[in-house]
């Protein structure tokens, strides 16, 4: 053990009292799951996080849509509904892998942007160009395929916000929000997988898996669950762990 001598300078003791960048980028990321819990045991939890229900939806129809263009499809459309419901209409080459591709995209999709959103809030000076960089994509989007009044003004409304915080906004308001964003969609990738479970008949993800594949519905959400609950816990550990 090294046992440095007392020193009572100034510019000594400023040093030991800071707060590194990335320690103060961990501090907000954990508010931010505090927030989530506290708000998540109030009377007004369904309000205030509804917003971020919306920018989930948006982020699970994205993904079908991403998906839709890298296997040779053409998105048509992508609505988004008051009730956080959503859908992606598009055309698909007739291949059942490809099928397959685009219906997983949207839970495991959403699951894998909430990690790396996760994984992004370790680096400071990324907030704000990340906040950007998503109201970037939601601008797209609102231009190329969403197409219904409430979803175009839903998009739109994140859209500018997170490009104006991005560029304008307060450190410590960009890193919450970044932190705020990657908690609710990583918990709503995997949160939304349990009305699979739920729906008897209708159309999902996972009824046209079943289509596509024989399995039950049961089998393709158990199968999404396992993912989205794996890829939460690996991004905690790795970032999480070590702020």
């Amino acid at each position: 053990m090294t046992v440095s001598a007392p020193w009572t300078g100034g510019r000594n003791r400023r040093r030991s009292q800071a707060v590194s960048p990335r320690l103060a980028v961990g501090r907000w990321f954990w508010v931010a799951v505090l927030v989530s819990l506290a708000i998540s045991f109030t009377p007004w939890a369904q309000v205030l996080l509804y917003p971020f229900k919306l920018f989930t939806t948006w982020v699970h129809e994205s993904s079908h849509a991403l998906m839709t263009v890298l296997v040779g499809g053409r998105v048509q459309s992508i609505v988004i509904e008051p009730d956080t419901s959503g859908l992606t209409q598009s055309l698909l080459p007739a291949g059942r892998v490809a099928r397959g591709l685009v219906a997983s995209a949207g839970y495991l999709g959403a699951a894998i942007v909430g990690c790396l959103l996760m994984a992004s809030t370790r680096v400071e000076k990324w907030a704000h160009g990340i906040l950007q960089g998503i109201g970037v994509c939601l601008l797209l989007t609102l231009v190329l395929w969403i197409r219904n009044p409430f979803g175009a003004v839903v998009v739109l409304a994140w859209g500018v916000a997170l490009i104006m915080l991005g560029r304008r906004g307060v450190a410590n308001a960009v890193r919450f929000l970044l932190s705020l964003l990657a908690i609710q969609v990583a918990l709503n990738a995997v949160y939304d997988i349990r009305v699979l479970f739920l729906i008897r008949r209708g159309h999902s993800d996972a009824a046209t898996m079943a289509q596509l594949f024989l399995l039950p519905a049961w089998v393709w959400a158990t199968a999404w669950m396992v993912v989205s609950v794996a890829l939460l816990s690996a991004t905690l550990w790795t970032t999480g762990g070590r702020r």
